[in-house]
């Protein structure tokens, strides 16, 4: 699949059709709850506060799915406008409703082993994330979920490089927290640093 960065109007049209073939209810099935949980973690919104301010994005984008690619309002990469659409709902709804602490909500359980499996990794990851700055904890997140650095950008109001580099300075952060304390070199062996 070619580098979104490099593609034309029309080969954007192709990548959005090629990733959900079924169309804008394929695209809902996809992403509506990964588009809750990552509410949930970025901006510690509770379960209802995410799910509705998901909903409201999935509408908009829904309003545009259709538009011919020549249109001004054609949303050529729907999972950061969704998500962005969603954040900004939720910072409007945060003015008027002070919001749960993730860890104060009940996460939604999964009925088979391999979702719960699954929902138990995202919350490992989150926990982890939880050390880290606002800006850097979202771009991990995101980067968890699959975005590119360009959909990172649009979705957070910056520019590509500013999430290379937050993204780098969060894996410096991470470092220690998931490398296993070095004891030294083997007897033998030389340091290579």
């Amino acid at each position: 699949m070619p580098d979104e960065e490099d593609l034309t109007l029309d080969g954007v049209a192709v990548v959005r059709e090629l990733d959900y073939p079924g169309g804008f209810e394929d695209f809902f099935g996809t992403e509506y709850q990964r588009m809750v949980t990552a509410l949930m973690i970025m901006e510690r919104a509770s379960l209802p506060d995410a799910d509705g301010c998901v909903a409201h994005a999935m509408e908009k984008l829904f309003e545009r799915w259709n538009l011919p690619n020549s249109d001004p309002g054609y949303v050529r990469h729907p999972r950061a406008y969704a998500m962005k659409t969603a954040r900004r709902r939720f910072a409007q709804e945060r003015q008027r409703v002070q919001t749960v602490a993730l860890d104060e909500v009940e996460p939604m359980l999964a009925a088979d082993g391999a979702a719960s499996t699954m929902l138990e990794s995202r919350q490992v990851v989150a926990n982890i994330l939880k050390c880290l700055p606002p800006a850097q904890r979202q771009v991990m997140h995101l980067i968890t979920e699959g975005y590119t650095p360009n959909e990172i950008a649009e979705i957070l109001c910056k520019k590509p490089n500013n999430i290379r580099q937050i993204a780098h300075q969060a894996k410096e952060r991470l470092r220690p927290l998931l490398e296993p304390p070095t004891t030294g070199a083997p007897q033998g062996e030389d340091e290579k640093w």
